[in-house]
């Protein structure tokens, strides 16, 4: 058999070979016809090594028989090697999909936030809505006694890493809270952001009427601009299963709450390494009442840390979306 021969008869199996290569995502149909027609190249390829090696065909089979080889025999990444690409790849992408959820639980936040410091500024009794007692009577205590803020001042230098590990503990059980909610159809999550909210502006507003703001805001953005932007992901990853149970789209409603939640995991998955990380500033660096200057600075590379993952969160889904339409066109 000559090579014109050889290649003709086969021709329509290297295809779709390579058409089962090009594909995303296969049915498990698809991926057992992908192995047996991996078999048959491999025959191929070795009758054209043994016949014409020199021939454009035997390379291109080769190439072919790489490309079946690196996907069933890809090897197998370590942990350290996963933690990282769900760090810098999987977080990122599904903070991207999750942006208008988590755009929602800022507003709620955030808003419920200016809703408190206002009231309380005018009215300093309307703070006993937002705080629980113990809190209110220490802010009040700060105002009458105008003290600059230092409740983490007297934490002992050996207990420190108890009380980071204690600080991360709690928040990540509020993000818990603020994801699990979200079966209610997002009811409960956006009470854990506004109360949260509401609790953050009342005491902001204690500080600023005893001229202590600038120094209660910044010591507690040194963690907060980790700690706050993790809770809000955590509530917006709540709403974002409350949207696959009220609004499913065409797609039915467990079918898309089972999609929501899959993303929803991973950004929980993520927003407890922030916490982690929040809790052993809040633990560590805190308690140093170092100076204000420092402080922002902190904040500031903190901020720039948590924007970079938004950011390339949008890259990747840029070039997943480049990606599908370039699959679209090619079966076009």
């Amino acid at each position: 058999m000559n090579v014109q021969e050889f290649t003709a008869k086969n021709r329509d199996t290297w295809s779709r070979l390579s058409e089962l290569l090009k594909k995303r995502r296969r049915s498990f149909e698809e991926t057992r016809e992908l192995g047996g027609l991996y078999r048959t190249a491999t025959e191929h390829l070795s009758f054209a090594q043994t016949e014409f090696p020199d021939h454009q065909t035997a390379l291109y089979l080769n190439q072919l028989v790489r490309e079946c080889h690196m996907l069933f025999y890809r090897p197998q990444k370590s942990r350290f090697q996963r933690f990282l690409q769900f760090l810098f790849k999987t977080f990122p992408a599904t903070l991207a999909r999750l942006g208008i959820p988590i755009l929602i639980a800022a507003g709620i936040f955030i808003g419920s936030g200016l809703v408190s410091f206002f009231m309380t500024v005018n009215n300093i009794k309307l703070a006993e809505i937002f705080l629980d007692p113990s809190t209110y009577q220490m802010a009040r205590y700060d105002l009458e006694n105008k003290k600059q803020f230092g409740n983490f001042d007297d934490i002992p230098e050996e207990d420190r890493v108890s009380v980071s590990f204690f600080i991360w503990y709690n928040n990540s059980r509020v993000s818990i809270y603020c994801f699990v909610l979200g079966i209610t159809l997002g009811i409960g999550t956006l009470y854990i952001l506004a109360s949260n909210g509401f609790m953050l502006g009342a005491l902001s507003a204690f500080y600023f009427l005893n001229g202590s703001f600038d120094d209660f805001i910044s010591l507690i953005m040194i963690h907060g601009s980790i700690e706050l932007p993790a809770i809000i992901i955590a509530g917006g990853a709540g709403l974002y299963i409350g949207a696959a149970i009220l609004l499913p789209g065409r797609l039915p409603r467990k079918y898309r709450l089972k999609e929501h939640s899959r993303d929803a995991f991973r950004a929980l998955a993520g927003v407890v390494f922030l916490l982690f990380i929040s809790g052993l500033i809040e633990g560590l660096i805190t308690p140093m009442k170092v100076e204000i200057g420092i402080r922002v600075l902190i904040a500031a590379v903190n901020t720039v840390f948590i924007l970079s993952y938004f950011l390339i969160g949008f890259v990747w889904k840029r070039k997943n979306e480049d990606s599908k339409n370039e699959a679209i066109l090619a079966e076009a």
